[in-house]
């Protein structure tokens, strides 16, 4: 947290003087004796614990003097805030090897499931698309504040042959604004951008993986790579596609080291769904510093009502 007019923090000097004027307040003991007629009852009397509660109006009242002089020093605090000029592209494989149900029901259907999330989890006015790759690349959407129109595409996807990571990726950057295959590979400021690529297989068909993921290096684009199967990668007999040790996770560690992004592991539904509504909640965001003088005004008001409750309700029946 920082200040705008930080000056106005010496005014939290002052609270010490009024901590020992309180204090100075409170009733002290008589210097002088008296002779009391009923000294039973003025043993009981002296015996009569004086409940801490008495105090606490004035330490909320503390409380809301504080919080009034830090908000007039207007504070300032990093928020994450929506950012409708980032664009998100999620990239599935969609190879035959996705039939698997070593992620029950199967991969394909953890990771449909996974992609709505995603979708579901960004803020209203982030711009996400769709592509998928099997043997060939396809954009199922551009990116687009529409959200149900991904929903229905990730609906729509089905499975094809073999797996070409690095055509998927390339799909996913041409795709993304001012990335196309006509982009410079520097100049300018272009608007923030970030792929998410699954796969569960590894590449045997189309562009070499890492190709691609130094052209989205060039372009400023990180690449969240998620590798999706069990440990021993076994695809439950399923014969095509030439898939047989699970997926690629060095060429896909590789890509998103490349690229700036970050690697994840998938190895059941939950965790694949965990990643991405993760993912989510960090991409199409942006954090930037915003005045919280309101916030803390407005506690101040709070703190000082329940002084003047807790003095009328409490205090009074404890004197």
């Amino acid at each position: 947290m920082s200040f705008l007019w930080p000056w106005a923090l010496l005014g939290l000097l002052a609270l010490p003087l009024l901590v020992w004027g309180y204090l100075r307040a409170l009733p002290r003991p008589a210097r002088t004796a008296a002779l009391h007629p009923d000294l039973a009852l003025l043993a009981q009397a002296s015996r009569r614990p004086r409940p801490l509660r008495r105090h606490l109006p004035a330490l909320l009242y503390l409380g809301a003097l504080t919080l009034a002089l830090l908000a007039l020093a207007r504070p300032t605090a990093p928020l994450p805030l929506p950012d409708n000029r980032t664009a998100v592209m999620l990239v599935i494989d969609v190879s035959r090897s996705m039939e698997a149900e070593d992620i029950a029901p199967s991969r394909f259907v953890a990771a449909q499931e996974a992609a709505r999330n995603f979708v579901k989890s960004l803020p209203e006015g982030a711009r996400v698309g769709l592509a998928s790759f099997a043997g060939y690349a396809v954009l199922n959407t551009p990116p687009t504040a529409r959200h149900e129109r991904v929903l229905a595409a990730i609906d729509g996807l089905g499975l094809a042959r073999r797996t070409a990571i690095g055509d998927g990726l390339l799909e996913g950057l041409n795709a993304l604004p001012e990335r196309g295959p006509d982009a410079p590979a520097a100049g300018g400021e272009r608007p923030q951008a970030a792929i998410v690529l699954l796969s569960d297989g590894r590449n045997n068909s189309g562009s070499e993986p890492l190709d691609a993921a130094a052209r989205a290096r060039q372009l400023a684009v990180k690449v969240y790579t998620v590798g999706l199967g069990t440990e021993n990668g076994d695809p439950g007999g399923v014969p095509w596609g030439g898939f047989l040790g699970g997926f690629d996770a060095e060429t896909l560690r590789q890509i998103a080291t490349t690229t700036g992004g970050r690697y994840f592991e998938a190895r059941s539904a939950d965790q694949l769904s965990s990643i991405y509504r993760s993912l989510g909640r960090s991409l199409g965001w942006t954090v930037q510093p915003r005045e919280v003088s309101g916030l803390l005004a407005a506690l101040a008001g709070l703190l000082l009502l329940a002084s003047l409750a807790v003095s009328e309700l409490l205090v009074r029946r404890i004197l």
